[in-house]
């Protein structure tokens, strides 16, 4: 590990996004310091927000709480910021049903930016440079599969144009879903490789969740079906 080289400092890049046929709304982050699953994604029924650069976590919990009781969340998530005196250090940005928005306040470390498209938001702040939103973006449009696979492929094109600056430490993986997977909450919170890591951690996740329901269903106990609804931790 490079323990001697850490950095905790403000930066990250992130998407959030929509998928409208599916009702799913879904984040995924990865910075430079640590556990940024544990404070940047927020996600509920009507909307995915991320909070970054000097983050406060109150703004993701408003932005999702708010459009799920029906505000729009650009409306949202311009309000909270109109309230927050330090907005000007904030990173912002977000989907609902109806809008996206996105914000990089001025006093953010350079390169920071973001971009607004159908269904979907990316944002960065200490990075190589815009290519890295721009990848983030082509490869989140352009990846088949469900929102999980879409939006780590989007990280990993992300981290392939040059990511953040510092290199990464930890990333995150955030999905609402009417059908809730063990795989729609993952985090890797320290690592050398934390996209990568991530990935893996989604195909395992994957295979646990598949072997756990073949498994019980050959035990000589006949379990109800719904037993395997667990749900997912927000």
């Amino acid at each position: 590990m490079r323990r001697e080289s850490l950095r905790h400092v403000p930066g990250t890049f992130s998407i959030a996004a929509r998928d409208p046929d599916a009702n799913v709304f879904g984040a995924a982050v990865t910075t430079g310091t640590v556990s940024v699953g544990a404070t940047c994604p927020y996600v509920s029924e009507a909307a995915a927000v991320v909070t970054q650069a000097f983050t406060k976590t109150d703004h993701g919990r408003a932005g999702v709480e708010r459009a799920a009781a029906g505000e729009r969340v650009d409306d949202a998530l311009s309000a909270v910021l109109d309230d927050d005196e330090h907005a000007a250090y904030r990173q912002v940005h977000g989907v609902g049903f109806d809008s996206e928005f996105a914000f990089t306040g001025e006093e953010c470390t350079e390169w920071c930016g973001h971009r607004i498209g159908d269904d979907h938001t990316v944002a960065g702040n200490i990075l190589t440079g815009p290519d890295v939103l721009d990848a983030t973006a082509e490869a989140y449009e352009s990846t088949d599969g469900d929102m999980a696979d879409r939006l780590v492929s989007a990280l990993e094109a992300g981290e392939a144009a040059g990511g953040d600056e510092r290199g990464e430490l930890s990333a995150a993986l955030l999905i609402h879903a009417p059908e809730p997977e063990f795989y729609h909450n993952l985090r890797v919170d320290l690592s050398e490789r934390p996209v990568d890591d991530l990935r893996t951690l989604l195909e395992e996740a994957r295979r646990a969740q598949e072997q756990l329901v073949a498994e019980t269903e050959g035990a000589e106990t006949d379990y109800p079906p719904s037993v395997f609804d667990f749900g997912v931790k927000y």
